[in-house]
């Protein structure tokens, strides 16, 4: 009899929850396009329809720049980059205050992105980043591996490539190596 009944729990649960974004994509709030999620940003599904799903992700917003919503203070990897800098973009659950005394928002926001964004395995996502960045990037000098830089110090080092013509990644692929980077990247003491 409990098997009855924990069944179908189970089975909901397995079929919203945790998730991962498989791809940039757009993300709207109250039907407005109000920016964009970055692949591989963990994300809470609260409902799927047919086109469209609604999430909730977590993170931290710096008072000084309302642009987007990153992962933590000491970790900088965007999960939201917003079209402005709007408080109605995200709610505030608490301050935070950061080892310089700078304030940060604790935050979350329920969204809505495409279906088709959403449903990503972390694992093969990692795979194709680490052939995009090892094919891409050891052409001119040798690799430097994934540990060699903060999460703060990948994006700065793409770019610098990227600007300079010596690497061509459309945006997509870039975004994935570079989250790849990020979350195989040197902790920050």
């Amino acid at each position: 009899m409990k098997m009855l009944f924990l069944a179908p729990m189970l089975a909901c649960s397995l079929a919203f929850g945790a998730d991962v974004v498989a791809k940039d994509a757009n993300v709207t709030l109250d039907g407005k396009n109000i920016g964009k999620i970055e692949v591989l940003t963990p994300v809470d599904v609260i409902e799927k329809g047919e086109k469209t799903s609604k999430i909730k992700v977590n993170g931290v917003v710096s008072t000084n720049y309302l642009a987007q919503l990153q992962r933590s203070i000491e970790d900088p990897e965007v999960f939201i980059a917003f079209n402005d800098e709007s408080g109605t973009n995200f709610k505030k659950v608490k301050d935070i205050e950061d080892e310089y005394g700078e304030i940060w928002y604790q935050a979350e926001g329920i969204y809505e992105v495409p279906n088709d964004a959403l449903g990503g395995d972390t694992k093969k996502l990692y795979v194709k980043a680490q052939q995009i960045y090892e094919e891409t990037c050891s052409a001119c000098h040798r690799l430097h591996e994934p540990n060699s830089f903060t999460a703060a110090q990948w994006p700065a080092n793409l770019a610098g490539m990227v600007d300079a013509k010596f690497v061509a990644l459309d945006e997509t692929d870039l975004n994935l190596v570079l989250k790849y980077l990020q979350h195989n990247a040197k902790k920050v003491k």
